[in-house]
C-alpha cells in the first residue's frame, strides 16, 4: 500500500457534505495513519466541536472555496498549494465527472505532466452508464475500498449526542437554494396535522435569510407560540445538540437533515429538486423520504449528479408544475417514525 505524505480532499462545500465525509475520513485515518490531509473549505470540518466529535486527528488545513471549479486563472496558485504542502495524493469526492467537472480533469492532466501525484476518482465508466443511479456515499465507499481503505468500521450515525428521552418534532425549513424549499403553506398544513394528533411541540429551524425567517414565523402564527417554537440562528454545534434531542425531524434536503440523521434521530427528507437515490444519507435506518416526481421534467437535469443546472435560479419544472409532495403523504411517514 502506498505511503502518502499529504492528501488533498476536494469536496462540495455544503454542510451536508461535511457531515457525510466525516466517517469516511475516520476510515481513511485508520488505514493511512501517517498521512496528513487538507480539505476544501467547509463549515463542518472547520468547526472544532464536530472534529472532536468525529475524533479526527490528521486534518491539516483547507483550500479556498474559490478554487472549486479549478478555473485556469487559479491554476498557478493551486499548483503552489500542492508544491508547498508536499501533496502527493488528490482525492476527488464530487460526482460531476469529466462531463461537468471540466476544470478539474484539465488540471489533473496538466499536473501529471511533471508531478508525482496520485489521484483517486469515482468510476464514471460505471456511473455514467448504469440504469439507475446509486447513493453518492456508497460510490465513495467503493472508491476508498479500491484504494485499500478499510471501511469495516464505517458508521454514518457517527454524531452521538443524546441518549435520553426525546421530545419535540422539528421542521428543517432552511435551504440555501429556493428550489429545495418546501412551500410555507404545506409546512402549515403538516404542522396542523401534527398538532391535532400529537402532544409534541413543533420546533422550527429556518435559514439565514429574512425570507426564510418570515416563513417560519408564518407557521408559528398559525399554530401558536405555546405549541410552536422558532429557533433563530445559532452556532451549528448548538443546533446539532437541539436536533439530537428531537423525537422526529422533517426537513428539506439540506445540511440540517444530514446533521440530524447523523445523530440517529428519526428523520423524514423532502426531496423537491434533488435525487434521493444519490443524496439521501447512506444509512436508511430511521430515515424515510418523499420525492417530487415533477423534478424529472426539468430540461436541464444532471442525471448522475442528482440535481440540475438551475442551482441559483428557479428550476423551470418547479416553476411550472410545483412539487408533488403533499402534507398528508409526509404525515403518514411521520406516523411511522413516532411510535
Amino acid at each position: 500500500m502506498p505511503n502518502y505524505k499529504r492528501a488533498w480532499f476536494i469536496n462540495f462545500t455544503g454542510i451536508g457534505n461535511g457531515i457525510s465525509i466525516m466517517p469516511l475520513l475516520q476510515c481513511f485515518e485508520k488505514s493511512y495513519p501517517t498521512t496528513e490531509y487538507f480539505h476544501s473549505e467547509n463549515e463542518i470540518l472547520s468547526n472544532k466541536w464536530f472534529i472532536e466529535k468525529a475524533g479526527l486527528k490528521r486534518l491539516k488545513g483547507f483550500s479556498p472555496i474559490i478554487w472549486r471549479r479549478f478555473n485556469r486563472e487559479y491554476r498557478d496558485r493551486i499548483v503552489d498549494f500542492v508544491n508547498q504542502n508536499q501533496i502527493d495524493l488528490i482525492v476527488n469526492l464530487r460526482n460531476e465527472g469529466p462531463k461537468y467537472d471540466i476544470g478539474y480533469y484539465e488540471f489533473k492532466k496538466f499536473l501529471k505532466q511533471d508531478h508525482d501525484v496520485a489521484f483517486w476518482d469515482l468510476d464514471f465508466n460505471i456511473i455514467e452508464n448504469r440504469e439507475k443511479q446509486e447513493n453518492l456515499t456508497g460510490d465513495l465507499l467503493k472508491m476508498f475500498q479500491r484504494h485499500s481503505v478499510d471501511t469495516s468500521s464505517y458508521e454514518s450515525r457517527w454524531l452521538s449526542i443524546y441518549t435520553g428521552d426525546k421530545s419535540g418534532i422539528g421542521f428543517g425549513m432552511a435551504a440555501s437554494q429556493k428550489n429545495k424549499r418546501w412551500p410555507t403553506r404545506k409546512w402549515i398544513k403538516l404542522a396542523q396535522k401534527i398538532s391535532k394528533n400529537y402532544d409534541q411541540k413543533i420546533i422550527l429551524f429556518h435559514g439565514l435569510s429574512q425570507e426564510e425567517k418570515g416563513q417560519a414565523i408564518e407557521v408559528q402564527k398559525v399554530i401558536g407560540p405555546s405549541r410552536c417554537e422558532v429557533i433563530n440562528h445559532q452556532e451549528l454545534s448548538l443546533v446539532a445538540i437541539m436536533l439530537g434531542k428531537l423525537k422526529c425531524f422533517i426537513s428539506n434536503d439540506t445540511g440540517l437533515l444530514h446533521i440530524c440523521s447523523a445523530t440517529g434521530v428519526s428523520t423524514v427528507g423532502l426531496y423537491t429538486n434533488t435525487d434521493p437515490d444519490i443524496w439521501t444519507p447512506y444509512n436508511k435506518n430511521k430515515f424515510l423520504y418523499c420525492t417530487n416526481i415533477f423534478m424529472k421534467k426539468c430540461p436541464a437535469r444532471k442525471i448522475y449528479c442528482g440535481n440540475c443546472f438551475h442551482y441559483y435560479d428557479p428550476c423551470p419544472a418547479i416553476t411550472q408544475y410545483g412539487d408533488s409532495i403533499n402534507p398528508k403523504q409526509v404525515f403518514e411517514l411521520v406516523k411511522k417514525m413516532i411510535v
